[in-house]
């Protein structure tokens, strides 16, 4: 894949950069009215902005989150913090919060489009990497 970062985007974290640059390109295979808005956008627009706005409608889709749910790359450490207001988390703004925690902690990007399956993919790395290791002989 082709990067279309500009000189501006260089002190974006090169994981984050990444993750825009797959919801983008996500979001253009897609087709339909969302390529057509993404490529709209990216022509008026910072590069950074239409790929977090890529990131965060590719999580809506893929963890198939209603129009008053937060996904994770909206979520903040405040929002770990039971709230006592909404105790049953009714915006899942702590899920989303637990999920982008998760993320970081795999090395991942908070903007991962496609958050469960980044982390699946990450989990099969290690156990394979962990299988690939000699086993202690006693």
């Amino acid at each position: 894949m082709t990067s279309i970062l500009t000189d501006d985007d260089y002190d974006l974290d090169p994981v984050d950069a990444d993750a825009f640059e797959r919801a983008i390109a996500m979001t253009r295979a897609n087709g339909g009215p969302d390529a057509v808005q993404i490529e709209s956008m990216l022509r008026k627009r910072p590069w950074e902005e239409v790929g977090r706005f890529a990131a965060m409608c590719r999580q809506a889709d893929n963890l198939a989150l209603g129009l008053h749910l937060t996904p994770p790359c909206w979520a903040t450490e405040a929002d770990l913090v039971p709230d006592p207001n909404e105790p049953d988390d009714a915006y899942g703004r702590r899920a989303a919060a637990v999920l982008r925690k998760r993320l970081l902690a795999a090395g991942l990007s908070a903007y991962e489009p496609d958050p469960l399956d980044a982390l699946e993919r990450v989990k099969r790395a290690r156990e394979i990497d962990v299988s690939e290791q000699p086993s202690p002989k006693l």
